[in-house]
């Protein structure tokens, strides 16, 4: 039989056993915010293993959930009281039909969320990258000395979106992922020849509305360029697309919100968005054929070379 003294050693370990998830559950309800609202200006910590390992978003998170951890423990009736008053107070305004628990959960839940929504930032590129395959063909095709994609891109440009009300600085994006909705929603894959390597001129691709991926990287590039937008090939292993230029934090932070919320929103739907950034800050959307919205997910990850049309 266990003894008296036994049975409050087991039943005081249980009571500090259950005292520390309390203290580790409150951290993590506090904690979780904040990191996600942190998380857009912490610094890039990449590990030089392989291609590159990011470190900086679990660096961040144990920092925070360690310091309300230890923030909880040392004022646990301070916490304790704020969290208890809350209680009591969701609950009378639930009563009376106003904010209650469930509000609660719908508004954490979304701030959770966004974690989600948010653009995706995905590895830059290899530690080295290779040149670029048949970089001066591919630069002068994207030239249009016939002005014939210049005058169909203006036409792409206005198809859609006239209606959002957007600022002056906006207009070239807007109107770029105009280009981009018309082109995607025509788009028909076709493969090269085997064995060899075909690149369309993007006034060929623009009446055929079909080829491969670099063909289709071209008339893209071509087209916004033609309107004033500025793009960049992407290429990985076996695939080629183009990226369209966003902007700093806070141009990302606006694209991100048309796209989802006014241009794209059901096509998006709940779906994360990705992007690149380069050594100066500046962001970079993809417009990939496969998605049929930009800053879809990327076919491959590891790019090896990087053109500036």
């Amino acid at each position: 039989m266990t003894s008296e003294p036994q049975k409050e050693t087991i039943v005081h370990k249980g009571d500090r056993f259950a005292h520390v998830v309390i203290v580790y559950l409150v951290s993590l309800l506090l904690a979780l915010p904040l990191f996600i609202i942190l998380l857009p200006y912490v610094p890039q910590l990449v590990l030089p293993i392989g291609e590159g390992i990011r470190v900086d978003h679990f660096i961040t998170f144990v920092l925070i959930m360690g310091a309300f951890i230890v923030l909880v423990r040392k004022f646990q009736t301070v916490v304790y009281t704020g969290l208890i008053t809350g209680m009591v107070v969701l609950t009378l305004t639930g009563l009376f039909g106003q904010f209650g628990f469930g509000d609660m959960y719908r508004t954490y839940a979304e701030l959770l969320g966004s974690l989600r929504q948010s653009a995706v930032q995905t590895p830059l590129a290899a530690r080295k990258l290779a040149p670029f395959h048949d970089a001066e063909k591919l630069q002068a095709l994207v030239n249009d000395p016939s002005g014939m994609v210049r005058k169909e891109a203006v036409r792409m440009a206005t198809a859609n979106f006239s209606d959002v009300v957007v600022g002056s600085d906006e207009f070239t994006l807007v109107q770029s992922l105009s280009i981009f909705k018309e082109i995607n929603s025509r788009w028909k894959y076709v493969s090269d020849v085997k064995g060899g390597e075909y690149f369309a001129t993007p006034a060929e691709s623009m009446e055929l509305m079909a080829g491969d991926c670099d063909d289709h990287a071209l008339l893209m590039a071509a087209s916004i360029k033609a309107i004033g937008g500025e793009v960049r090939l992407v290429r990985t292993e076996g695939h080629v697309y183009p990226e369209l230029r966003i902007g700093d934090e806070a141009k990302l932070e606006r694209a991100g919100y048309l796209i989802r919320k006014v241009l794209f929103k059901k096509e998006v739907g709940d779906a994360p968005l990705y992007h690149h950034t380069d050594p100066d800050g500046q962001h970079w959307m993809n417009l990939d054929y496969t998605r049929d919205y930009p800053g879809g997910e990327l076919m491959n990850e590891r790019i090896i070379g990087i053109l500036n049309i």
